[in-house]
Order: C-alpha cells, then sequence, then structure tokens
C-alpha cells in the first residue's frame, strides 16, 4: 500500500521497520497500556565507548511530568546493568549528517527538559 508507493517515490530506497511486542509470563503478547496525553513513547540506545557501538535497548513510555531519575532502575535492567549502576543519559538531537547528543538532567521532568513537545 502506501509504504510502498513512498519507498518507490525515494528511488526504492530501502524501508526498514520495526516491530517491538511484549510479552508476558505465557508468553503471549501484552497489549500496549492505555496511552494518555502525557504520557511520551522514548526509545533508547546504549552506548559502549569501549566497542565504539551503540545498540537499542528498548522503549519506555514516560509521563511528560516524570523525570529521567524514576525510571534509572528500568534502564539500567534494559541495559543488562546492576538495578543502582550510576548510568550517564543523553538526548539525541540529530543524527545526520553527525550524531550530536546533550546531557539529560535527571531531575528536570522531561517537558521541563524539552524531551517531548
Amino acid at each position: 500500500g502506501q509504504l510502498r508507493e513512498v519507498s518507490n517515490k525515494v528511488h526504492n530506497a530501502e524501508l526498514k521497520l520495526f516491530l517491538e511486542v511484549e510479552k508476558g509470563m505465557d508468553l503471549c503478547p501484552i497489549a500496549s497500556p492505555d496511552k494518555t496525553k502525557d504520557d511520551i513513547l522514548l526509545f533508547f540506545k546504549l552506548y559502549d565507548p569501549e566497542k565504539e557501538e551503540l545498540r537499542y535497548v528498548g522503549r519506555l513510555f514516560v509521563k511528560g511530568t516524570g523525570k529521567p531519575s524514576e525510571i534509572l532502575t528500568r534502564l539500567n535492567e534494559m541495559a543488562g546493568y546492576d538495578p543502582e549502576e550510576d548510568i550517564v543519559l543523553y538526548e539525541e538531537i540529530k543524527f545526520e549528517p553527525n550524531v550530536m547528543c546533550e546531557p539529560i538532567d535527571k531531575k528536570v521532568t522531561f517537558r521541563s527538559s524539552q524531551v517531548c513537545p
């Protein structure tokens, strides 16, 4: 349908789609949580400076009024770290032609730090 038309219009550029399905204890798909106006979907990547490697670790719905400090345990879990590991967070501002990131203050709300509109 429409995705094929868009791809054809961009000189047959490759279009990669990603579907993440959360599964419960019984390995059956879990429905996405009900979304409110204050909910923001954030995607998280982990940068390993020793390997100079960047990889996707997951996504979370957060509240615009929430603070990064409130999700640190979950982020550590997603990355495979100890729950109390001290981590530094950055927002990816730009990725073309070069990646540009800014540090995120863990004590300021997502909305105040302009992580969301």
